[in-house]
């Protein structure tokens, strides 16, 4: 261990890699905790204009709407999964089922969008790569100094051998990764907001999980030095193997997937929900339904109804759009989870295939977190429609007079309150991909057994 440590290659590639690690971390750390302090500012300005609203009918207030915002994972910053992607902000009105919008990868720079903008691009390309250059020349060049043969003739087992060399470059391996990600993760922690996060637990696993990706890759190199007759062949084979399976797996395997699991089409959805809502909004479906109202009251003037005809209207008609929105959206979002768990077996052909879906989960920045946090935007527009609608239908207005509501209504809406999904709730959609890691693993570990056993010098 002291002599790896003393070798100026594995300085100056450790010093990169941290360096390389804390740079791209502490920018994306800048950057959550602008967007942080920006959600913040402008979640108290929604709010006060909510309860600072005139004085109206209730269904106008239910139309005047709010915004409402994704709070980051505190994790983001190592992983921001789906987040660049996906809309961060809805707005919340009567009727409407609205998309999330602000991607942040609309405001992203030429370097964002070059790769390596984030620290899991930098774990899913570069360790690896940091890995085979430690681990290549294992025994490819004691081979070429014919110190290999010094070694076996002094009767040093080939099966310790092999594992004290694994275990102090994993060693050192695990240091220069870990220790970074684990700062960067503690900064992060605890400067950002992490309310039901569950940060530390995430973090701990999360970076766990990158160690585990750094020893299959070493494991690899390691392979390839016994394999190799020398070190420059050992370099050659592990070269070939990372841009198998760090650049070519990955594209072969989401090229597959749309071949195999198209994603369905939003547009579609968004026509069928329209085709099923605008009849019944019509002007004849509404008076059908007031007509069918008051016979099922038995009166035959809505000014004699215990309740108020529109309120009630308005009520049936909410319902009717949320039982269209939860068929067809639920559908909708429920392909797409079925599509990211059916691609999680793509990490059968690449390791890294495999840690992108387990680092998302594990960071809370997957599509399925990114689904609730729609889902909960919505949970929160049908409670608003449904207390604004009660008021009306509650409170009959006679002779013609307007119904109006004030800050008392106003007040009774409680501030939107996202709750992200348990840590356990992302191991269960991980599962997949992480077994598929260790296979990795285990397999790499198995496959290299027969080689040692016939390690000559």
């Amino acid at each position: 261990m002291a002599l790896l440590w003393r070798d100026a290659r594995v300085r100056w590639i450790g010093g990169l890699l941290v360096l390389l690690l804390m740079v791209t971390g502490l920018g994306a750390w800048q950057s959550a905790r602008d967007y942080g302090a920006e959600v913040a500012r402008v979640t108290a300005a929604e709010r006060a204009r909510w309860l600072g609203q005139d004085a109206k009918n209730p269904h106008s207030a239910d139309h005047y709407g709010l915004w409402v915002f994704r709070p980051s994972s505190p994790l983001s910053i190592l992983d921001p999964g789906t987040e660049p992607y996906t809309g961060r902000m809805v707005r919340i009105e009567a009727h409407l089922f609205n998309d999330a919008v602000y991607r942040a990868v609309q405001d992203a720079g030429p370097f964002d969008r070059a790769g390596l903008s984030d620290v899991s691009d930098v774990v899913g390309l570069v360790v690896p790569l940091v890995a085979l250059l430690l681990g290549f020349a294992a025994f490819a060049a004691d081979r070429e100094r014919g110190t290999l043969r010094l070694a076996l003739g002094n009767g040093a087992p080939p099966g310790p051998l092999f594992a004290a060399r694994f275990a102090a470059l994993n060693l050192v391996l695990a240091v220069l990764v870990c220790l970074p990600l684990l700062t960067l993760g503690g900064v992060a922690i605890a400067s950002l907001g992490t309310a039901g996060w569950q940060a530390w637990p995430r973090l701990l696993v999360w970076v766990a999980v990158q160690a585990l990706y750094g020893a299959v890759f070493l494991l690899i190199a390691m392979i390839a030095s016994l394999l190799a007759r020398t070190a420059r062949g050992a370099l050659t084979i592990s070269l070939a193997i990372w841009i198998a399976l760090c650049l070519v797996a990955p594209r072969l395997a989401t090229a597959g997937m749309e071949m195999v699991s198209p994603a369905p089409s939003y547009r579609e959805t968004r026509l069928r929900i329209d085709g099923d809502l605008r009849p019944h909004k019509s002007a004849e479906a509404s008076d059908a339904r007031a007509q069918a109202t008051l016979a099922r009251y038995g009166v035959s003037d809505q000014q004699e109804l215990p309740v108020d005809l529109r309120g009630l209207i308005m009520v049936e008609n909410d319902h009717h759009a949320f039982a269209v929105y939860d068929r067809e959206l639920g559908a909708f979002f429920a392909a797409l989870a079925a599509r990211d768990a059916a691609f999680g077996w793509a990490g059968l052909l690449s390791p890294r295939v495999a840690l992108q879906r387990v680092s998302e989960g594990l960071a809370g920045t997957d599509f399925v977190q990114h689904a609730h946090f729609v889902w909960s935007a919505e949970a929160y527009r049908r409670a608003i429609s449904e207390r604004m609608n009660a008021e009306i239908r509650d409170n009959p207005q006679r002779d013609g007079r307007a119904m109006l509501a004030g800050p008392e209504l106003w007040r009774e809406i409680p501030p939107f309150a996202f709750a992200p999904l348990p840590l356990s709730r992302s191991l269960a959609e991980i599962r997949v991909p992480a077994l598929l890691l260790g296979l990795w693993l285990a397999l790499l570990a198995a496959g290299s057994i027969p080689l040692i056993r016939r390690l000559a010098p």
